[in-house]
């Protein structure tokens, strides 16, 4: 496997590194202009099983999987390990082009008997995220430790997905917020105690059970000192939200090799601002409206369409020229549950790329209770 990166992250406010980021754009725009051989973007994928007989929602088969990776093989992608990735992008260090980082979150069985061998014989790395809990209590679908000391050994980057893997946004029936907050940093604290006492891993990589998130778990997240990795679409870049970033996720019904082949080669739009008109954070309402302003960038912009996570166009108006200013208008019935919708523009220099922005928010039900799995 490939050596794990030479840097991690600090226990200190991610803040910085997107400030780092901005500030070394400059000296390497001109280095990315002249050698196309190297880039300032990346794509996480995210899998959780390799198996024809667990959940298609949350499965792609073997081989699938094997399609997947010849075609990374095949169209000479990189894959380095999603730390690595990281690092880069916060010092401002360039990328190979076409780089990939492979994820897996929640540690089941099928990570190591069907996806190891297979990435580990093509010599490449990948990330696991684990949830410690469901390891400690021996749960049936899930590693064990001394599975997890091998993969480790054989250099697979375990991060953290909690300890218990709940709900992390919801506060419990009374619960202030100085006793949420205390709660949710012992359970990031003490999956990482066990991943530190169990294999040795001390990453920094922190995975939003459910991929939900609310400024203030991200907040926690950042304090800690984590890359905060999250499950909404689209590519990595160095001025992505480093407390969300975004993985595309891989399942059956979004597995095909046609949205394969476009996750893989997408780029991150690069949306500079996001504003919501309700809120949606705090009540876990509707909303009615997001405003995103745009940096320039190498996208068609008078293409540029937004959608539902079920395909469905939304009504999308310039607000502004300069900066680009898009209001989109959320249409349609918003059930309680995770909503995302998928902002995309193809890339000027080549048609089948696409540059991706996805937003995520959640709705409660309307008597304000939460929605179940």
């Amino acid at each position: 496997m490939t050596e794990n990166p030479d840097s991690r992250v600090g226990r200190f406010s991610l803040k910085a590194l997107t400030i780092i980021a901005l500030l070394s754009l400059c000296s390497t725009a001109t280095v990315l202009a002249q050698d196309p051989a190297i880039e300032d973007h990346a794509v996480v994928l995210i899998y959780h099983h390799v198996s024809e007989t667990t959940p298609a929602l949350t499965s792609v088969t073997p081989e699938t999987f094997d399609r997947h990776l010849d075609y990374l093989q095949d169209n000479d992608f990189t894959v380095w390990p999603l730390a690595r990735i990281l690092s880069n992008l916060a010092a401002g260090k360039p990328l190979p082009a076409n780089t990939v980082a492979i994820t897996f979150d929640d540690a089941y069985e099928s990570v190591y008997s069907e996806a190891f061998p297979r990435l580990q014989k093509r010599n490449w790395p990948f990330t696991l995220f684990v949830s410690s809990e469901g390891v400690d209590r021996g749960y049936g679908s899930y590693l064990g430790w001394p599975q997890l000391r091998e993969l480790a050994a054989a250099g697979v980057e375990l991060g953290n997905h909690s300890h218990t893997h709940a709900h992390m946004v919801r506060h419990l029936p009374n619960e202030s917020g100085r006793q949420w907050q205390q709660r949710i940093t012992a359970d990031i604290e003490k999956a990482a105690a066990r991943l530190q006492q169990e294999t040795g891993s001390d990453s920094r990589l922190f995975a939003y059970p459910y991929g939900e998130y609310s400024p203030e778990l991200r907040k926690i997240v950042g304090e800690l000192g984590y890359y905060g990795i999250a499950q909404q679409a689209g590519a990595i870049g160095r001025v992505s939200d480093f407390l969300a970033l975004p993985r595309f996720p891989m399942a059956r019904a979004y597995a095909d090799m046609d949205r394969f082949a476009t996750s893989v080669n997408s780029r991150p739009l690069p949306v500079s601002s996001v504003v919501v008109e309700g809120n949606a954070h705090k009540a876990y309402r509707p909303i009615k409206n997001v405003q995103l302003a745009l940096a320039d960038g190498e996208y068609r912009a008078p293409r540029l369409a937004c959608y539902r996570s079920n395909g469905t166009p939304l009504e999308t108006q310039t607000v502004s020229e300069r900066p680009l200013t898009l209001s989109i208008k959320i249409e349609g019935k918003q059930d309680a549950g995770r909503h995302k919708i998928n902002c995309t523009a193809p890339a000027i220099s080549d048609d089948n790329s696409y540059y991706w922005y996805s937003f995520q928010w959640l709705v409660k039900h309307r008597d304000g209770s939460w929605y179940r799995e």
